[in-house]
């Protein structure tokens, strides 16, 4: 039995989709504390889980707190969704880059820069006071851009750090579904970036299925796979991956589009909130579940049963590098297989990248220290570096002035 579980930005309008997640899969935890801004949306969300836990009968509590310490105390696992600006915010990561020839994402590029420059102080900070009140916590990070804000973690907390996604199961399923398998008996031998990651061999029973695989895409139309990158590199990259090598055409797309996917979440979160607000509501609406969040269903949760279970098992973490990927820093973050028993998590060894991967990886890892260090540090200097050499980005010219712009518009102050 868990005792305790904390999500930081607990007031998300899409909250009550994970405690549904634990309520299904029957997670054994006494409490789940919603952490966030104190204020009406905080206690709407709150009121709304406590709602959906009794109408199943589960004896969850579902605690609202604003204050940070009080409310890991005790947390077994800490839970960081927090997104710092709002939806506001991640609607100018995904429109402002366009504007310089480049495309918008909050995780990726000058957008997944500018997300990172406001985050990661934010994050830093919840950190140190997570050390003082709850040191032996694991800090589970669910905010983008994943890869820079683990990458922090490691580098500047006492904090055992991972950090999850759901784009690696997504695949993970999707292939199972192809092989006529269950996915628990699917092993794929992944490597990656948090949202640059390539399926390089699948295996059931030991035994390598990929050349098998590779054939049954050619004969299917399955969505989320590129399958000239399939047939060029022979290997899978997630929908995320090939967007590196797509930038011109996506860029066509977005600077076409009358309104960004922030956009269009920002307004339905708005509508949603309203919904949680009618105390008769007992069920999550369908407006809700149309972001389609598999995450909380098919990742998060399974993740902290894993934790609690004393078989082995096999799932894609973002997590501390050590020797995993030989070629990239020991104290980078990556995406990368990994064994949980008993609570233990244990970093499979993937070896070297593929020499087509080496030098977009390196690039975009000393992008990501850089970025870190210009946020601890508030340095221009790392900051223009960060941007330069990463690589959605396409000029010396055009990082300086996304770079002069984001100062003025995020009201950072940097020397």
């Amino acid at each position: 039995m868990i005792d305790r579980i904390t999500i930081l930005g607990g007031s998300s309008v899409y909250i009550p989709e994970f405690v549904m997640a634990a309520v299904s899969h029957n997670l054994l935890v006494r409490e789940i504390v919603l952490q966030g801004a104190s204020g009406r949306k905080l206690e709407i969300v709150a009121a709304f889980c406590q709602r959906l836990v009794d109408k199943s009968g589960y004896p969850i509590r579902v605690i609202p707190m604003d204050d940070v310490c009080k409310a890991v105390a005790g947390a077994k696992y800490v839970l960081n969704h927090v997104r710092v600006g709002g939806m506001q915010a991640r609607t100018r990561d995904e429109r402002l880059p366009p504007k310089f020839g480049m495309i918008g994402h909050e995780t990726l590029g000058a957008g997944g820069f500018a997300n990172a420059m406001r985050t990661i102080p934010v994050v830093l900070e919840l950190a140190e006071q997570i050390e003082e009140v709850n040191p032996r916590c694991l800090f589970i990070n669910l905010t983008n851009p994943m890869g820079i804000v683990v990458e922090a973690l490691i580098k500047y907390s006492r904090l055992h750090v991972i950090g999850v996604t759901d784009l690696p199961n997504q695949y993970i399923h999707k292939v199972a579904l192809l092989l006529h398998e269950e996915p628990d008996k699917v092993q794929v031998e992944y490597l990656g970036l948090n949202h640059l990651g390539w399926i390089q061999d699948v295996k059931i029973g030991g035994r390598s299925r990929m050349s098998y695989l590779l054939e049954a895409l050619e004969q299917h139309e399955e969505d989320g796979f590129d399958y000239e990158l399939i047939d060029l590199f022979r290997m899978i990259p997630t929908r995320h991956t090939a967007t590196y090598f797509r930038q011109g055409e996506i860029l066509k797309q977005q600077r076409a589009a009358s309104r960004f996917r922030a956009e269009v979440l920002h307004e339905a979160e708005r509508q949603i909130l309203k919904l949680y607000e009618d105390e008769s509501l007992l069920d999550i609406p369908e407006l809700t579940r149309e972001r389609n969040a598999v995450w909380y269903e098919q990742s998060i949760v399974p993740l902290l049963q894993a934790l609690e279970d004393v078989n082995e098992h096999n799932i894609i973490l973002c997590m501390k590098n050590g020797q995993s990927i030989r070629d990239l820093p020991e104290d980078s973050s990556v995406e990368i297989p990994a064994v949980i028993c008993d609570g233990n998590i244990v970093a499979r060894k993937v070896g070297s990248s593929p020499r087509f991967l080496k030098g977009l990886y390196l690039a975009a890892k000393e992008s990501d220290r850089l970025t870190v260090e210009a946020a601890r540090h508030k340095s221009y200097e790392y900051a223009l570096q960060a941007l330069t050499i990463n690589p959605f980005v396409p000029s010396f010219e055009v990082a300086k002035a996304f770079l002069d712009r984001i100062i003025k518009d995020e009201k950072l102050s940097l020397h």
